[in-house]
């Protein structure tokens, strides 16, 4: 297994970054098949939390996504909870809002944080915007007490950035 030692962002911008100071543990190698490492229906199950997250933020429902947000996340969010809304509202509403059509290809890895050891799963996704060019995005679904939740979501970023400590 590689570690990556890297803060766990919400965002994949550090100004707006909820910083929780676990590693990050990525377990794939390259070359391999990555649904391979995530049971099926795991990854399915994971993947439709991920898809309902997505949805909110190309709809601008800034307040569902926030309700799929992982509470462990939101209370290490150095600046206040309020700064959560502002990140939602500032940086992943306006990143999805030219959303066209969701790529069809997706890469799922399993994923784990540091101390509490909360277990998920990262997507790595894209979409084409209306001008035709493609964003690229990172979505980690967690389990934490039980409830599938959204751990972090970064922005402009691929599983090669992840999987490098980028």
């Amino acid at each position: 297994m590689r570690r990556v030692h890297r803060p766990f962002f919400l965002t994949g911008f550090l100004s707006a970054a909820i910083v929780a100071l676990a590693p990050l543990y990525v377990s794939p190698t390259q070359g391999e098949p990555l649904m391979a490492e995530v049971p099926r229906e795991q990854a399915n199950q994971y993947g439709a939390v991920a898809d309902r997250a997505v949805d909110a933020l190309i709809k601008g429902d800034a307040e569902s996504f926030r309700g799929m947000l992982s509470p462990g996340t939101i209370k290490r969010e150095q600046r206040g909870a309020d700064a959560v809304d502002v990140i939602i509202n500032q940086r992943f509403v306006p990143f999805f809002r030219d959303f066209s059509k969701m790529s069809s290809r997706s890469q799922a890895f399993p994923t784990f944080r540091g101390i509490d050891a909360v277990k998920g799963i990262g997507f790595a996704r894209s979409f084409t915007a209306q001008d035709g060019t493609d964003r690229f995005f990172v979505i980690f679904v967690l389990k934490e007490d039980g409830k599938l939740t959204i751990g972090n979501l970064l922005l402009n970023k691929t599983f090669a950035d992840v999987k490098r400590g980028i």
